[in-house]
């Protein structure tokens, strides 16, 4: 069952795609990815095949994640790295000549303020003509901000109760009980996340720390660190990933794509008040409730910490993509992503973006944090949408940030993807849909075989045991696989994958991933008893035989991979524990009382009454948008 005016929208959109990338080509233009993730590029290589050149430099050399784009890599995996120098490093692979007068940067991990499109022109002399990047990642990713993002969406149920230590000392005892005493759960748990001034944000999840006990919260307080930290109320229940396309109509004065806004340097990256400069000037420019493109994908269901996929209890492993949760669940879902995006929209925000939620067994959902980025499901969900007739926000993103607005048939298209977001959003519930997993090294381990990306073979013997065939890819298709595991044999497809027998693998790298379309008990993923999100019982031996055939574990320490290529282990390890990095002097604790936390820049009245005018505005925006009449699903 098709809807056939979305489906016609969704051939508009794809036609609008290919006719930009053609014109790229045309006009001399090359789309260049410079980026630690350049497997996350595949919209570039769809633009290749309409007729567009591009670039990607990025990766660890021998990596080819796409094989109609030339990549330019490093002797590390750039991916375990971040920073400045590896920002220089990255785009200093692009050969000198290589790219056009003028070109595209397209990119999925915005870093630093505006670091790439900086060094790009600065290393090939190119002009950035359109992009996506902008320095906003530093504020809305930020924890210390995450409250005051929420208050000022109009979300506050959704808050988790916390509170944010803004210095860098350790705390008293009376400090650390009464913190415990006010937000650790009847289990006795307690989260604990570095953030703000002084953090370095390494991703994945090793910023945060999910505490179990009250003398172990004593000792995590009493560490030495750089950073603040936010203390919050450790919420059980299954994870889900809400991805949501945001932006404007407003054609930019100085290159393609809507008009974007950015932080400012005497911005703080650390002050709710923050929020309301943004809005501020973002109306200065012409943005309004009235030229808004915002679009919302249904929610996945998402696996953090599982033990068969990871040793690190808060690291996502894996995505059900588009999940059926309960009506009052899946509308409280697309209130939260239509509420934030508008928020981001009216900030001057254009593209990917999305959040991280947690859903109790009760149904209370909470956001966890706000992910200013393209997302791990966005592009699948988005190929699969369109597979079905539906529009895809990975698409409808591109072009916000990189085609010519101030053509009529482009802004008509955006306006009318936008004005069907809910449309969209009940219809991909009703579409099979697909699935990832992150494999993971759950230890140091070194590669027992050759392993490119493609479909293969699992397959269950007469006794009931699961084995690979990872010996040669099967034929693919440009759809995933149907993942059965009721049968004897299924084929699943692995991609993000480069690997050659003998390379060591560090503890926590991310080796591949799984992907496919499932249903019923073929699905990888469930919500436990608990309400927790975990990995099936159904898919616990394949993933145990496919640790087996490709694997071999090693006592080999990372220490020995640091000394001959140091940027690999910059990230890779959590946050250090007393038992894993000791001081080489003694910690002593202050006597005197701890210093007073660091003054945050408050909202006045004033602030305050324009943030609740912007709250209302986004509620009258959606509530405007909802559709008057159901959708009439017509038989394709």
């Amino acid at each position: 069952m098709k809807n056939r005016q979305l489906e016609k929208l969704t051939q508009e959109g794809k036609h609008l795609f290919s006719t930009l990338a053609k014109a790229y080509q045309y006009n001399g233009i090359d789309l260049v990815m410079t980026d630690v993730a350049p497997q996350r590029g595949g919209i570039l290589s769809e633009a290749v095949e309409e007729g567009a050149t591009a670039y990607i430099a990025g990766g660890k050399d021998g990596q080819k994640f796409f094989s109609n784009i030339p990549q330019y890599t490093l002797p590390y995996d750039t991916f375990t790295t971040r920073g400045e120098d590896t920002v220089a490093s990255i785009v200093g692979c692009l050969p000198k000549g290589l790219c056009k007068d003028k070109v595209g940067l397209f990119l999925y991990a915005p870093l630093g303020d505006r670091l790439w499109g900086k060094t790009v022109e600065s290393h090939t002399g190119s002009q950035i003509i359109a992009t996506n990047e902008q320095n906003f990642r530093s504020y809305f990713e930020e924890k210390t901000n995450l409250s005051d993002i929420l208050k000022a969406a109009g979300l506050t149920s959704h808050i988790i109760p916390s509170k944010v230590i803004r210095h860098n000392k350790p705390l008293s005892t009376e400090q650390v009980e009464s913190l415990y005493e006010t937000y650790a759960s009847q289990e006795g748990k307690i989260v604990v996340q570095y953030c703000g001034e002084g953090c370095n944000e390494k991703g994945g999840g090793y910023s945060t720390r999910v505490v179990g006990s009250l003398d172990e919260f004593k000792d995590v307080c009493a560490e030495p660190r750089d950073s603040y930290i936010k203390v919050a109320k450790f919420i059980s229940g299954c994870n889900s990933n809400l991805s949501i396309c945001a932006g404007n109509l407003v054609p930019a004065p100085d290159m393609l794509g809507a008009v974007k806004n950015n932080l400012t340097e005497d911005e703080s990256r650390f002050s709710g008040s923050t929020i309301y400069s943004l809005l501020h000037r973002a109306r200065q420019m012409g943005i309004n409730e009235n030229n808004l493109v915002v679009s919302v994908q249904p929610a996945t269901l998402k696996v953090v910490g599982d033990p068969q996929l990871t040793s690190v209890e808060t690291n996502g492993v894996g995505n059900q993509l588009n999940y059926n949760f309960e009506q009052n669940i899946l509308d409280s879902i697309y209130d939260i992503g239509s509420k934030l995006g508008t928020l981001m929209a009216m900030c001057g925000k254009v593209g990917l973006c999305g959040a991280d939620l947690i859903i109790t067994k009760e149904g209370e959902i909470f956001v966890n944090e706000i992910n200013d980025r393209q997302q791990g499901p966005t592009e699948s969900a988005g190929l699969n949408n369109e597979v079905y007739g539906l529009p895809a926000l990975h698409r409808t993103a591109f072009l916000l940030n990189f085609a010519d607005l101030k053509n009529e048939q482009v802004s008509n298209y955006l306006s009318e993807v936008g004005s069907c977001s809910r449309e969209i959003y009940d219809q991909a519930l009703q579409i099979p849909s697909p699935f990832y997993i992150k494999f993971i090294s759950k230890y140091n381990g070194v590669a027992k075989q050759d392993l490119r990306a493609g479909n293969y073979a699992l397959q269950k013997d007469a006794f009931g045991s699961w084995s690979w065939d990872l010996s040669t890819p099967q034929p693919t298709i440009e759809d995933l696989p149907m993942v059965d595991l009721t049968q004897n044999q299924t084929t699943v497809y692995i991609n993000a994958v480069s690997m050659n027998k003998g390379d060591f693998f560090p503890k926590e790298t991310q080796l591949l991933r799984i992907n496919g379309v499932s249903k019923g008990s073929s699905m990888p993923f469930t919500v436990d008893e608990k309400g927790n999100s975990v990995l099936s019982s159904e898919w616990v031996e394949p993933i145990q035989a496919l640790y087996s055939t490709i694997l071999d574990r090693t006592q080999q320490q990372v220490a020995t991979v640091e000394e001959s290529t140091k940027p690999v282990t910059e990230t890779i390890e959590p946050v250090a524990t007393p038992t894993d990095a000791t001081p080489t002097e003694p910690v002593e604790m202050e006597t005197e009382p701890v210093a007073e936390e660091r003054e945050e820049t408050t909202l006045t009245q004033e602030k305050l009454d324009y943030i609740e005018k912007i709250a209302s505005i986004i509620n009258r925006h959606i509530e405007s948008n909802q559709p008057a009449t159901e959708v009439a699903v017509e038989q394709n």
